[in-house]
This record gives C-alpha cells, sequence and structure tokens, in this order.
C-alpha cells in the first residue's frame, strides 16, 4: 500500500500502524502496537506486545493487545488533591450532609483538599473556623451558610476529620506505591537517547574538529561589513556588540571567517552592512525564525574517533507533552497513550536516524558485516536501545531482518528503524517482578533506566548496565551507590536545571508576549539569557554553593553574562559573553528576583499582582485556591492613569472578592517595583510604586498569620523560614522524578521524605538521593 493508515480500536486502546517501505526492492511491514498499561491492577502478561521485529518481511499480521484500565498518575486536584481516605463518622448528620452539600466539592470529601485547601490541619480552634465559614464561605457565595449551619459545618469538620499531619504520618503506615506504567519519552528525554545511544561515552578529539568555516556569496554585490551573528554569540547586531566579523577574500570572491565551537546546537544568520540579516544558502539545515523567515542550524559534535553521524533534531515535530492541571512538567508519566501523529513522527525519526547513521558502518559495527555479526550487533545494540538484555526469540527475528535485505547495510537499517519504532525503545518501563504482597519490585535494568533518567534525563550509561546485570541494584545501598556517581557527573547540573525553569514557569518567558512598542529591546536572545540564568543559577546553588534550599531565595548574586548585566543595570556585571556569578542590587533576591519568573507572570503590558501571587502560592507553596468562581463577575471600569495596584484594590475593597483575593493580592503586591519584563521601576504613570506585600497565611491558608514585607531580600526571607514552603520543594521534586500529581494517599510519603530533608539541613543532593531511598522509586503496585 502506498499510505500509512493509523486506527484505534476504542475497545482495546491500542494504535495500529502498518507503513510499507521498500528497502533494496523488498516489502517490510512494519507494525507498531502501543498499549498503554495503565489503572489499577494492570498485568503485563495480559497485554500481547506485537513489536515490529516479529514482523516477516512479506508477510502480514495481527495483534491483540489488550489494555487495563484507564489513566494513570495523580490527581489533577493541586498538592492534596486526590481520593478520599476514609472518613470518621460524623456525631452530626446534618452537619455533616451540610458540609457535603456545600463544602466537598472544593475542600474534599474528608477535607483532603481539592480546589480549595486541606482541612485537616486546622489549628486555630472551633471559634475561628465558624467565624472564616460564617464570613467567607461557601466559596463564590458567601453568606449561603451563617449561623447555626455555619457552627454545624465548623463542628462536623473538627469531628470528623480535622487532624495534624505528624498525627497521621507517626512512622507506622505503609507508604503507597505508584501503579506500574509506561512512561513514553518526552521530546527531550528521546533526542538524548538517540544521542548517546549511538554515541555511547565518546571521547573528544583535537580542537581542530572544532573549527566552523562560514562562507557568505555576495553574488556581485559590493558591502562594507558581513559579521556572523547567531545563538552561539547572543545574536549580535554589531561587529562592536559582540559580531564576529568576515573578512573578504578576493581570491574566492567570498566572505570567509573560520571559528571554532564547542559541541552542541546552533543557529545563525549573516549581518550585512549591520542591518541586513539573510539565512546562510548554502548550509541547507534549517529552522523558522519566528518571523517569517529562516535561521540556518549548524550541529557541532567533536566526539572521539568512530562517532556516529546523526541528523538534526528529528523531535521538532514530535507532538507537545500534554501538562494536567496542576502538573508544571513536561514528564507526564499519564500521557502514554499515543496518537496518530505521534506515530507518524516515530517512524518517520526512526528511518531518518536509521538512514543516518548506516551510512558509515565503520562507526556503527562492533565487527566486518557477516551473518555472526549481525547476532552481535543486535545484542549489543538491542541491549542499549531496549535498556534490557534481549530475549532470545528477540535476537533472532531482528537478525532476521538484517540477513533477509539484499545487503548487509539495507538490512541493517531496517533492523535499527524496527527498534527504534518498538515500544521497548519507545517507553520506560516500570512493571516490577511481583513479590507476593501485592508490590512488584522493579527489576534491576528498570532501576537502571529510572536512575539514569531521573539524574541525566537520558538512557543508562554502561556502568549502569553491568550494575543492573550484576544484581547491584536489587538494594538500597546499591541503588545509593550509583544515584550519587550519576549526581557527581556534569549531566546531572542539565537536569537540576531543566526541573528548575518547568517548576517555576520560567520557560513561559520564551514565548509569552510583550509590546514591542513598550519594550523594543526585549528580544529572543534576552528571553534565551533569562532562562539561562535561572538554570545555571539553580545548578550553581546546587553544586557549587551551599547546596541548601535557602539559598535558592536568599543568594544575594545570580549567574548572568554581558547582556544580562546591562539588561538589570548591574554596576559589577559580567563583560563578556559567559555566565559568571555577580553580585545583585539590593531590589533582588535569588530566583524571585529572577525576569525569566516576573516577566512569565505578568501581561504584555502591565504587571500581575494576581499572577505573580498565584506564582508564590501554587509553585512556591503548593497552595491552590483553584479558579474563580462561576459568579465572580467582571473588572468594572477602573481608571487608566492609576497604578496597578490602585486598579486592583477594589479586590480588597470589595468582601466577596476579598475573600479569596487577599491570598493572592497581598503577596502579589509586593513584587510592583519590577515592570512586566522584570526591570526595576520606581514609577508607573506618573505615580510612585508601593511595592509594600504581606505573605499572609504562608504555613496554610485561613491560618490567620500575617508576614508584611517591603522588598523581595524580605519575602525571601520569609519564605526560607517556612515550613510550608521547603514542603513544597519536596513536594515538586517528587512530582518530577515521578512523573505525576501525588495523591491524597501519598501524604505520608511526602512528610516522610520532607523529614529526611529536614534532618540534612534542606541540602538538595540530598533530597534528591533520598528519593531514590523510597519504595516509591524501585515498587509498584
Amino acid at each position: 500500500m502506498n499510505n500509512s493508515t493509523p486506527s484505534l480500536d476504542p475497545m482495546r486502546g491500542s494504535y495500529s500502524l502498518f507503513l510499507e517501505s521498500r528497502p533494496s526492492g523488498v516489502t517490510l511491514l512494519l507494525f507498531i502496537g502501543v498499549a498503554v498499561l495503565v489503572g489499577c491492577g494492570g498485568d503485563p502478561e495480559g497485554v500481547d506486545w506485537v513489536d515490529p521485529a516479529d514482523i516477516s518481511t512479506g508477510g502480514s499480521t495481527s495483534t491483540t493487545g489488550e489494555t487495563t484500565g484507564a489513566t494513570t498518575g495523580g490527581t489533577t486536584g493541586g498538592p492534596t488533591g486526590g481520593g478520599s481516605t476514609g472518613q470518621t463518622s460524623p456525631s452530626d448528620p446534618e452537619g455533616a450532609a451540610l458540609y457535603a452539600e456545600q463544602c466537598g466539592g472544593c475542600h474534599g470529601v474528608s477535607g483532603q483538599g481539592g480546589s480549595g485547601p486541606a482541612l485537616r490541619a486546622w489549628t486555630r480552634g472551633f471559634e475561628a473556623l465558624r467565624i472564616e465559614i460564617d464570613t467567607t464561605m461557601p466559596y463564590g457565595n458567601p453568606g449561603a451558610c451563617v449561623g447555626d449551619c455555619a457552627e454545624r459545618v465548623a463542628r462536623h469538620i473538627l469531628d470528623a476529620f480535622a487532624e495534624p499531619e505528624e498525627a497521621v504520618c507517626d512512622g507506622g503506615e505503609e507508604e503507597v506505591l505508584p501503579q506500574r506504567r509506561l512512561r513514553l519519552l518526552t521530546r527531550r528525554e528521546y533526542a538524548r537517547t538517540v544521542r548517546d545511544l549511538f554515541n555511547p561515552g565518546a571521547e573528544p578529539v583535537d580542537e581542530g574538529c572544532r573549527a566552523q568555516r562560514f562562507s557568505f556569496d555576495p553574488q556581485g554585490q559590493s558591502y562594507d561589513t558581513v559579521h556572523v551573528a547567531g545563538s552561539f554569540n547572543d545574536w549580535a547586531g554589531t561587529i562592536a556588540g559582540g559580531g564576529w566579523p568576515m573578512t573578504w577574500d578576493q581570491a574566492a570572491g567570498r566572505w570567509v571567517l573560520e571559528r571554532a565551537l564547542e559541541d552542541g546546537r546552533y543557529e545563525y544568520k549573516f549581518v550585512i552592512n549591520e542591518s541586513d540579516w539573510r539565512q546562510d544558502t548554502a548550509n541547507p539545515e534549517a529552522t523558522s525564525d519566528g518571523l517569517g523567515g529562516f535561521n540556518s542550524v549548524l550541529e557541532v559534535s567533536c566526539e572521539g574517533g568512530g562517532a556516529v553521524s546523526l541528523p538534526g533534531d528529528v523531535t521538532s515535530s514530535f507532538p507537545v507533552e500534554s501538562r494536567p492541571e496542576g502538573y508544571t512538567f513536561d514528564n507526564n508519566a499519564g500521557a502514554g497513550q499515543v496518537t496518530a501523529t505521534h506515530m507518524t513522527e516515530f517512524l518517520s525519526a526512526a528511518e531518518a536516524i536509521a538512514a543516518g547513521v548506516v551510512a558509515d558502518t565503520s562507526a556503527l559495527l562492533p565487527c566486518s558485516p557477516s551473518d555472526g555479526c549481525a547476532r552481535t550487533f543486535v545484542e549489543q545494540f538491542g541491549r542499549r536501545a531496549y535498556r534490557r538484555p534481549l530475549e532470545a526469540a528477540e535476537v533472532d527475528r531482528l537478525t532476521g531482518l538484517i540477513l533477509a535485505e539484499g545487503s548487509f547495510q539495507d538490512g541493517l537499517e531496517v533492523a535499527i528503524r524496527v527498534m527504534l519504532s518498538s515500544p521497548n525503545f519507545l517507553y520506560r518501563f516500570e512493571m516490577g517482578e511481583p513479590q507476593g504482597d501485592g508490590s512488584w519490585k522493579l527489576t534491576g535494568w528498570e532501576v537502571a533506566t529510572a536512575l539514569s533518567y531521573t539524574f541525566w534525563g537520558t538512557m543508562p550509561d554502561e556502568a549502569l548496565f553491568v550494575a543492573a546485570e550484576r544484581g547491584a541494584l536489587d538494594t538500597a545501598a546499591g541503588v545509593e551507590l550509583q544515584a550519587r556517581r550519576l549526581l557527581a557527573d556534569p549531566r546531572s547540573r542539565e537536569m537540576v536545571g531543566t526541573f528548575a525553569v518547568q517548576w517555576l514557569g520560567a520557560e513561559k518567558i520564551l514565548t509569552v508576549n510583550k509590546k514591542a512598542d513598550l519594550f523594543p529591546d526585549f528580544d529572543d536572545a534576552t528571553r534565551e539569557a533569562l532562562v539561562e540564568e535561572t538554570r545555571q543559577f539553580i545548578a550553581y546553588v546546587v553544586f557549587d554553593g551551599s547546596q541548601n534550599y535557602d539559598e535558592l531565595l536568599t543568594a544575594d548574586y545570580t549567574l548572568a553574562n554581558r547582556r544580562l548585566s546591562d539588561f538589570y543595570g548591574l554596576p559589577q556585571g559580567a563583560s563578556g559573553e559567559s555566565f559568571e556569578r555577580v553580585p545583585l542590587d539590593g531590589a533582588r533576591s535569588g530566583l524571585l528576583g529572577h525576569a525569566s519568573v516576573l516577566g512569565s507572570y505578568a501581561h504584555s503590558d502591565q504587571t500581575s499582582p494576581i499572577l505573580r501571587g498565584l506564582f508564590v502560592r501554587q509553585r512556591l507553596l503548593c497552595q491552590d485556591l483553584g479558579g474563580p468562581p462561576p459568579n465572580a463577575g467582571g473588572v468594572p471600569e477602573v481608571d487608566p492613569n492609576a497604578t496597578t495596584r490602585e486598579r486592583f484594590r477594589q479586590h480588597t475593597d470589595d468582601p466577596f472578592c476579598y475573600s479569596c483575593h487577599r491570598y493572592i493580592d497581598d503577596v502579589g503586591f509586593g513584587f510592583e517595583q519590577f515592570d512586566p519584563i522584570g526591570q526595576v521601576r520606581a514609577e508607573e504613570n506618573g505615580l510612585p510604586i508601593d511595592h509594600v506585600g504581606n505573605m499572609n497565611d504562608v504555613e496554610g491558608l485561613r491560618t490567620g498569620t500575617d508576614a508584611p514585607y517591603e522588598s523581595l531580600p524580605e519575602l525571601a526571607g520569609i519564605l526560607a523560614a517556612s515550613r510550608s514552603a521547603k514542603a513544597c520543594f519536596v513536594t515538586q521534586y517528587y512530582r518530577f522524578v515521578l512523573g505525576q500529581l501525588e495523591s491524597e494517599q501519598e501524604r505520608c510519603n511526602l512528610h516522610r521524605l520532607y523529614e529526611r530533608f529536614a534532618d540534612t539541613g534542606f541540602d538538595i543532593q540530598e533530597l534528591m538521593i533520598a528519593t531514590t531511598q523510597t519504595r516509591t522509586f524501585t515498587h509498584r503496585r
């Protein structure tokens, strides 16, 4: 057949794709059966996986790839969302009924929280709770439960399920395990895995390979200057500003430049007379510049001898990862079921990679082409691609694919394409082996994979494979030994940075709209530098600084280059293009002062106390207030010449709005000295800025506390001293490692992990290690 047609069996939840190709005139029928094994009681033995390697050339096949359950992962209701853990029998049935009718939808049927805060840890007593309900509840309709209603509901809450977390998590309870699942590789994981699969442990060679030659043909035109601007020099628009000047080669009739570059992917353009930006038409690799044109793409790889040549970024067309409400990371374990687009792109990527890597088989094969070499290649390469040893039948099938083609090279291409299209490559398996108590312990190979993707975001290295093979990952001590080795590797810095920008939402600054007429110099290079600042700063704290959580908030320095130093107006800033530690001015403090954060939580032409207040509540404190009620109403007309604070004062003047906005606006007002792109300002619309804030109820909503502050360093000190902020950091990292929101039943898991964090003096590296020492890391249910 000439077209590939994906089909979905709604009864089985698995996609089937038949693709016909004809390498060397031989028809190959490829099939991908991608089943999502999710839900309670999922049984891998009940799934009949049909791997592409199962299909002989020229034949046909069918599958019965059943799936069980529905969506895996945690709830989407925030830090304490999820199902009920049971509810104490109420002493007042009417109070219970009133609670269920007016409160349970937001606060959970057993007070565990949902779109509204949890009520179990209420410590202010009956009268304070009664007044809170009488004057501010229910959410969106205060006044609907007053007098006797408020008294009965308050009594029910205290009698039925209000209890401090420490009393519940006394150490005697069983650790709640995540479900067994398959985790689809993210785009970043896929790209890094392909890189390391074909070039494992490659050593750099001499600097000569890094010399890149740029050449521009003026087509008979005469120019005063031509320079190269790109991601390697912050897209410098002028030579004085850092652009790389090209020289005129009279003999060749071209402008030329030779420059050494470190390994990596770069985008660039030629700049004519410091005004006319042009694509390098001699370079076929290009990508959209977002302005209707194209940037040329340069891949620099100086890996050791025998390095395999890979195509450019094959993941650019992959679907963007889904992120459930409240989950900020790209590695959502619940997004395991692929779409037709996924399958088309996976196959296309596999074809492009396979065709590219077999161009030089000497760099790929461990032996000279022969029947025996084919089997050796399958065993060695397959072990790395599937991240486990292949079974004998798998080796036979894949070897047969190589030998069935007209040439060894063609057969090699087919086998590689099949392996890269297999669920065994595309998914991280977290299935385990039954332990007889209802739990499933991950195999050593699965633990190796979990470790490598947690710390490096890529496949295991050979040392991890050997540890798995020898059974060294079957014990907590063995897991810790490898975890510390991985953490000491420079690749862990990159993963810490990835976690940080996704946790904070700092990556939003790359795409959030800002009005060009107000901020003409806020270009893509500046946006990228702001994200890099956040990434490098947090990696610096964790690996070069104190490693302490407090330093993330209270640091009086940042990591910046010349561009960012000028952007921030730092008197002792960096002078070069490399990021280095520089002192901050008194207005900023740690990550709170990063423009990647401040600009991400602001509008195109004005600041937003709401967005910035919610950033603190949701990202730093894991306090979820939910969305506005349906009857919240619109914003009335305000004076356009007033300050943002004055325009938002309606939320505190209106009791209906104040019941919720006191937790948002009061915090957000403290950021008002920073404009929509995160630069310091002293006035707005000609009026002085009032940037006094109040970090009220920092340890829990409706706890009745106030913490006024007048600067970000003061706010940083409040948050650094907060148990809730540190506990939220634990929660956010726990989510990142497991790839899901936690359920209500897991709150004791988090409490124990917090206690370990506290025991180390809130050492972030030790938190990362401690996470691997839990049963939630090595066991499933």
